[in-house]
């Protein structure tokens, strides 16, 4: 028994199709808007708690200053320079190098600053002078001495799987208020450990990673074509006969 045909013939085949199609933009509109409300994903959001800062600039330097040399004094390592301390890390035992370790002084000497009286080393006696307007956290330190998995802690709070860099969540959660520039910008001469992870949004919209600028000719990359534009005007031209034909 011949099935029966869902359609007459072509023509009414090609009719259903082109109606469908005509519907397709609109339909798509309203899944997009429905999807993300129809507004700007990096409109500027009301915090839970009044602004005292309209941007942030975080330093990330990898293969910095000690601690022990700029911010953190630590006398005790003073009075204990030269002795031979025995590590019991899991990360470091039997590893070639670290048979003997040996306690090594500070190289600057520490000065309080401000009315605070916060100690600051000599090698930044500048910063010291306005350091009553600073936050220093001396409590804060990593559980893995890995460069690799400790940047990547250090900026997404996971060690080992990749979540939305702090950048990303701060554009997620304030949005930005110049509408001309990402709301999110990382500026770095070359990757850093944990490579992109420190920048992306992960499972955060792809409007919240972070734009790489590379100090250099080219800041962006991907900003200019890769042709001149006479190459391109060839090439429209050359798509503009076929579309006539």
């Amino acid at each position: 028994m011949p099935m029966k045909e869902s359609f007459n013939d072509r023509r009414s085949f090609v009719r259903s199709f082109v109606a469908g199609s005509a519907l397709m933009p609109g339909l798509l509109q309203e899944l997009a808007a429905a999807d993300g409300g129809g507004a700007d994903p990096l409109a500027p959001r009301q915090g839970h708690y009044p602004a005292k800062a309209k941007r942030v600039i975080f330093l990330f330097m990898t293969g910095g200053v000690s601690h022990v040399d700029t911010f953190d004094p630590k006398p005790r390592l003073k009075a204990d320079v030269g002795k031979e301390v025995k590590a019991e890390h899991p990360e470091i035992q039997d590893r070639p190098g670290y048979e003997r370790i040996f306690l090594k002084a500070p190289q600057w000497e520490f000065s309080p600053y401000g009315q605070c009286g916060t100690e600051v080393s000599t090698l930044f006696p500048q910063v010291g002078t306005c350091v009553d307007d600073i936050a220093l956290i001396r409590s804060m330190h990593t559980d893995h001495s890995n460069h690799y998995n400790a940047t990547l802690g250090m900026h997404t709070g996971s060690f080992a799987f990749a979540r939305p860099s702090i950048g990303s969540w701060v554009s997620y959660g304030l949005g930005t208020l110049n509408q001309n520039l990402p709301s999110f910008i990382t500026i770095a001469p070359r990757q850093t450990y944990a490579g992109t992870q420190v920048y992306a949004s992960d499972f955060l919209p792809g409007a919240h990673q972070g734009t790489l600028v590379v100090p250099g000719p080219q800041p962006i990359a991907n900003v200019k074509p890769r042709v001149g534009m006479s190459r391109q005007e060839l090439e429209l031209a050359a798509l503009r006969r076929l579309n006539r034909q």
